[in-house]
């Protein structure tokens, strides 16, 4: 069974084969050329499904329906682009709507990805501390004739136990640098990330902005793929997950369905603020709505990568500032009890 392309590869696809097809080259000889040029087993799996159903059916976008590696978004976006002869462009605008997919992910990710080794590294540090560090500290209290209680005998005891199933404890910490490795360079484990940020508290407004930059985005490229408005909302209700978005969007279809105009429906839905309003109002006018929604896509865009980056700048020095202090606390927790012995021994 062929399982579904992620985001960059989407836009390997849509990009090589929008350059394939601007050269002058047909769909299919575009795709004996990607087929030739491919480098994995899967890859020339679901290229030459689409060489074999595209030579029976006659059509990219009947192939990539069938293929089931595809979005139907994208298969829609492929069929308009055959029956108005405009395939190239609607691959290129494909291929830009993925490349903003891709970079919306590595940003989060590469915003995420620093706390997270961070905290792997500082938990390193104090398991080193209670078990290689500790004992040390004992022995010295045992060789004056004392032994270590209170906080320095409870981490101690930690310690102690850590060391006693160390063969789990390893495996655990295998499992959790594992993990951390998977969230940072995996797609999947990045796709993780994006879902975790967006569920942590004050940051509502993330996935919110996150489905608007995508609803812009492809409403954008629906206009400038020459679909009609209805199907241009109905395509871009596939790609937003917010069920308060998808119902303002269903409430725009119905008002489309019933003869009201396409700017008069958006405003009637409540979808976009005064000012995004007016601003798409114009670009009708002046026929530059594809530019409008793409200019608004950038802007939701920017607001979801801030947030993140906020939230970032003030979880970083948080896990720094907690993480020192418990290594003071260990540290502290051996060094006041043997100072105070210390200094009865000089008086």
């Amino acid at each position: 069974m062929i399982t579904k392309l992620n985001n960059r590869e989407l836009f390997q696809f849509c990009e090589q084969f929008s350059i394939i097809l601007r050269s002058g080259m047909s769909a299919i000889e575009g795709l004996a050329i990607l087929n030739d040029d491919s480098q994995t087993e899967r890859g020339k799996e679901i290229l030459t499904f689409l060489y074999k159903d595209m030579e029976e059916s006659g059509s990219l976008a009947h192939a990539m329906e069938q293929s089931g590696a595809f979005p139907a978004s994208a298969a829609a976006y492929v069929r308009t682009g055959e029956e108005t002869g405009c395939l190239d462009e609607v691959m290129k605008g494909l291929s830009a709507f993925y490349a903003k997919e891709i970079q919306i992910t590595d940003q989060i990710q590469s915003a995420v990805a620093y706390p997270l080794v961070m905290l792997g590294m500082m938990t390193a540090v104090i398991v080193i501390l209670l078990v290689k560090v500790l004992p040390v500290f004992r022995q010295v209290f045992r060789q004056l004739g004392l032994e270590m209680s209170g906080i320095s005998g409870a981490l101690l005891g930690i310690g102690e136990t850590l060391s006693h199933y160390s063969t789990a404890f390893l495996v655990l910490l295998a499992a959790m640098i594992g993990f951390i490795l998977f969230l940072v360079l995996h797609p999947k484990g990045q796709e993780l990330i994006r879902k975790i940020v967006c569920r942590f508290p004050g940051t509502k407004e993330i996935p919110v902005n996150l489905d608007y930059s995508r609803l812009c985005q492809c409403i954008s490229l629906g206009i400038r793929s020459g679909l009609s408005p209805e199907l241009c909302v109905e395509l871009a209700g596939a790609v937003v997950s917010q069920t308060e978005i998808r119902e303002k969007l269903a409430s725009i279809q119905n008002q489309l369905a019933e003869g009201y105009g396409f700017t008069e429906a958006i405003t009637e839905s409540g979808l976009f603020k005064a000012m995004e309003l007016r601003l798409i109002s114009l670009g009708f006018q002046a026929g530059a709505s594809d530019e409008v929604m793409e200019k608004l896509a950038e802007q939701y865009e920017d607001k979801s990568t801030d947030s993140v980056s906020h939230i970032v700048s003030i979880l970083e020095p948080t896990i720094v500032i907690v993480l020192s202090i418990l290594v003071g606390l260990v540290l502290l927790s051996v060094m006041m009890p043997l100072l105070g012995l210390l200094s009865e021994m000089i008086a």
